[in-house]
């Protein structure tokens, strides 16, 4: 008779198979991908609710008050908020540095997609704050950050790997976008043209994915399948028009470049000419202007949807859609520059839709043409975003979907093409990628590390590193492994020269072979490890840690004679570099480990 095998080993061994198959990584990436989505879709969604809340009593208080007493509430807002904002900005610099989209591309970056919870919440209250009291900013950043710390935090609780968490951190951020605006695609293109800088894997492009459709679905499962704009019949003119619309896409790029230009004067003028640094100084006044505007431009207050929506239904006059205009430029400009909390991409948007407006509206009064105002508005969205952001294939997805009609993509994609090159004609470059070059953060080089080539590994190296000989058995080596401090030990001959290093993940198949146990000795197991010498700068040790996936390397003497004098880790590297950043309060140098996959670092 048969024995009938041991069900609880048989579940075991399925358990193990399991485990180790190649499928259950994709089940895990999809579960976390889609976990992703959902938490981060809920918190953009509880950020717009709160904007969208504090938006409500504002224009509740405004109707009621009615006379000066309305005025006094509108005027006074701005400046309490900013008063908020500069009081943030004073007392937790480091934290308040950390706001915008090109700080999760710095995370991406400089720190492998490490964004401390704390700092997502900050920015969270900050942008809540900014944005409720009036300031003509964005929610995609602040919901950027949010989803994309959120991101980070996963990866952390789970213990992923650096690429990991590059990869969630991004995904985490397509989310937040995909549910703040509805637009799952626009979503997985804002990951890859903006936080990504188009430096997709694979893998990656499947968690955007994946995230952005399950931010959409919880987005529409409570707000509905609605969309942002309200767009009335158009009818889109004949092809004799696209002259025109290359015409709107130059347009949108020099109104793009007069926005470049107002944010660096504000810098050479205000910071650099008169040496205002102080966060009350330079925040305070604009709000004070700001909300003596609100007075009598009251659609520049907040994110600015609902001024689309009018101008879209032809219910502002051509006068004030030009001083909308300007206006919204100039102080999108000064908000942003002063330290204010939110993001561009919403105000971009309407800077289009006014601009489109007006172009339509002037050119038809002038020769006595028949342009449909709401295609140009539409495409001069899409222009402006393209050309304020470098985004071009976000800018047409995003349009594309917040409006839900297909009949002007052509036009969409030629005025955001063309918009987006004259912008980066005239900055040499990407914008994105320009603002990290300002902070020497060359992503064209990665792996390079500034900072860091100034400092001799001398500075760093330490000596209590653990050594065997080539010829200790394996049990002994095990023993001396679990009980040293790093968990690799390094191997040596008889004249102390280095042969390689034995780790923990060397011995996991000697661990499964009992019958080995005891046969095998140190140098059956080494594995060969790069070296550097003493006098060599830490930025070639990073370079060597990244390329042999390694946390600890060892100095040697010299090339020729490579007895191990002392241990570099990783961490020490990482400690090292944010020391010299803190000591120069500034990000301005590059410190980049893709292609390394490791556990996390915690907060």
């Amino acid at each position: 008779m048969q024995p009938v095998p041991d069900s609880p080993n048989i579940a075991a061994r399925l358990r193990e198979l399991y485990v180790t198959s190649e499928i259950s990584h994709y089940i895990a990436h999809a579960v976390l991908s889609a976990t992703l989505g959902a938490i981060a879709g809920m918190g953009a969604l509880a950020f717009h609710f709160a904007l969208e809340r504090i938006r409500a009593l504002v224009e509740y208080l405004r109707a009621s008050a009615g006379g000066p007493p309305g005025s006094y509430i509108i005027v006074l807002l701005p400046i309490i908020g900013g008063i908020l904002c500069a009081a943030i900005n004073r007392f937790f610099p480091k934290i308040a540095r950390e706001k915008g989209v090109l700080s999760v591309i710095k995370a991406i970056i400089v720190k492998h997609g490490l964004i401390p919870l704390r700092v997502t919440v900050f920015q969270a209250v900050g942008s809540i704050v900014a944005i409720g009291s009036g300031a003509p900013l964005g929610p995609e950043a602040p919901a950027a950050k949010i989803g994309s710390g959120i991101g980070s935090f996963l990866s952390r609780v789970f213990r992923l790997g650096r690429n990991d968490m590059i990869m969630y951190t991004a995904a985490g951020s397509s989310a937040a976008i995909a549910a703040v605006f509805n637009a799952p695609i626009a979503g997985v293109f804002f990951g890859i043209e903006v936080i990504l800088l188009n430096d997709l894997k694979n893998r990656a492009i499947s968690a955007l994915i994946i995230a952005a459709v399950v931010a959409s679905t919880v987005s529409r499962s409570i707000l509905g399948n609605h969309h942002i704009f309200s767009i009335p019949h158009y009818s889109l003119g004949s092809i004799a028009h696209y002259p025109l619309y290359v015409a709107m896409g130059i347009v949108c790029g020099l109104i793009s470049i007069l926005y470049f230009v107002l944010c660096k004067n504000y810098t050479l003028i205000v910071e650099k000419r008169f040496g205002v640094n102080d966060a009350f100084l330079k925040l305070v006044p604009v709000c004070l202007v700001f909300g003596i505007i609100l007075i009598w431009f009251f659609p520049l207050y907040g994110i600015g949807y609902n001024t689309i929506n009018m101008v879209m239904n032809n219910l502002i006059p051509l006068n004030v859609a030009i001083a909308l205009l300007m206006l919204k430029i100039v102080f999108l400009a000064l908000f942003i520059k002063s330290g204010s909390y939110g993001g561009t991409f919403a105000p971009s948007l309407m800077i289009g839709a006014l601009l489109g407006f007006c172009f339509a509206t002037m050119v038809n009064y002038g020769f006595k043409m028949t342009l449909n105002p709401v295609v140009f508005s539409l495409i001069g969205m899409g222009g402006v975003l393209a050309g304020i952001h470098s985004i071009p294939l976000t800018a047409i997805m995003l349009v594309f979907e917040v409006t839900n009609d297909y009949k002007f993509i052509l036009p969409l994609m030629l005025v955001s093409i063309i918009s987006y090159l004259v912008t980066v004609y005239y900055n040499r470059g990407n914008v994105y990628t320009n603002e990290l070059l300002e902070e020497n953060i060359d992503v064209t080089k990665r792996g390079e590390v500034d900072v860091l080539g100034r400092v001799n590994v001398s500075k760093l190296m330490k000596d209590d590193f653990t050594t065997v000989s080539h010829r200790t058995p394996f049990r002994a080596v095990l023993d001396i492994m679990l009980s040293s401090k790093y968990g690799d030990v390094f191997v040596v001959d008889d004249t102390r020269r280095l042969l390689g290093v034995v780790s923990l993940r060397d011995t996991r198949e000697a661990l499964l072979d009992h019958a080995l146990i005891d046969l095998l000795i140190a140098k059956d197991l080494i594995t060969p490890v790069p070296s550097v010498t003493a006098d060599e700068p830490v930025s070639s040790a990073m370079q060597k840690i990244e390329k042999f996936d390694v946390d600890i390397i060892p100095v040697v003497k010299t090339p020729d004679d490579p007895e191990i004098i002392g241990i570099l880790t990783y961490p020490d590297i990482v400690q090292a570099y944010n020391t010299l950043l803190e000591q120069r309060e500034t990000s301005q140098f590059l410190i980049n480990y893709h292609g390394r996959d490791e556990s996390a670092p915690r907060e």
